[in-house]
């Protein structure tokens, strides 16, 4: 059998398009752990099953091994900050972080693409990694795209020439807003795109740009966007 070049299969592997997702639980004490996963994917339809892999290396590994029950955050595009945030070891990862449980009583954070609350099924070694294989219990699904992940870099869905959609579900793939049409509000960066468009919109002065006003902040956005993919 041949050797392979661990850098070069972790490029080939990089190679490879995926989600990025958040995985919470809470440990023995009750302390809330959670950290950045891409290998998340789906097992079995009937019964619902999903799995993810932690490195043995893992400070958090005993966590998770106890935990009866874990929750999967599909992240949605905008959400980088957020994925960044819980990828570095070492440090209180929910420090000013607001949240509540989900369900299944595992920490959720607010702004995802979709939420799987699963009971822990079962874990299987595999080389370096432990998989956890969970039963989905409770399942929670927002109208954004999903944040992906290549080659080391973020990155968002593309949409196809010609595609059409409407105000609040272009607003919405690109994480600017959250909710459903109707009943939504601007996401962090929504927020922080239009304090850097106030000066530069035609008809919108800044006073109305401050206001959660969905028809004024939708066409102010959706005008500026234009043609941009």
């Amino acid at each position: 059998m041949s050797v392979l070049d661990p850098g070069h299969f972790r490029r080939a592997l990089g190679s490879f398009v995926t989600g990025v997702t958040i995985v919470t639980a809470r440990d023995a004490s009750g302390a809330p752990v959670g950290l950045t996963v891409n290998s998340f994917n789906s097992v079995s339809l009937d019964p619902p099953l999903v799995l993810w892999s932690l490195s043995l290396r893992s400070g958090s590994l005993p966590a998770f091994r106890d935990a009866p029950y874990w929750a999967v955050h599909v992240l949605a595009a905008g959400q980088e900050n957020l994925s960044s945030h819980f990828a570095r070891p070492g440090r209180d990862k929910f420090d000013g972080i607001v949240c509540d449980d989900g369900p299944e009583g595992a920490p959720r954070i607010a702004g995802y693409a979709a939420r799987f609350g699963c009971k822990s099924a079962f874990e299987y070694e595999g080389g370096d990694h432990a998989i956890f294989v969970g039963h989905v219990e409770h399942l929670d699904l927002n109208e954004a795209d999903p944040l992906i992940y290549h080659g080391g870099d973020y990155g968002r869905v593309a949409r196809q020439p010609g595609d059409e959609e409407e105000p609040w579900a272009r607003l919405a793939g690109r994480g600017l807003v959250r909710g459903e049409p109707g009943n939504w509000s601007l996401t962090e960066e929504g927020r922080s795109l239009l304090g850097d468009l106030a000066d530069t919109l035609p008809g919108h002065p800044p006073a109305d740009l401050g206001k959660d006003n969905a028809a004024t902040l939708a066409a102010a956005l959706h005008a500026w966007l234009g043609g941009k993919r």
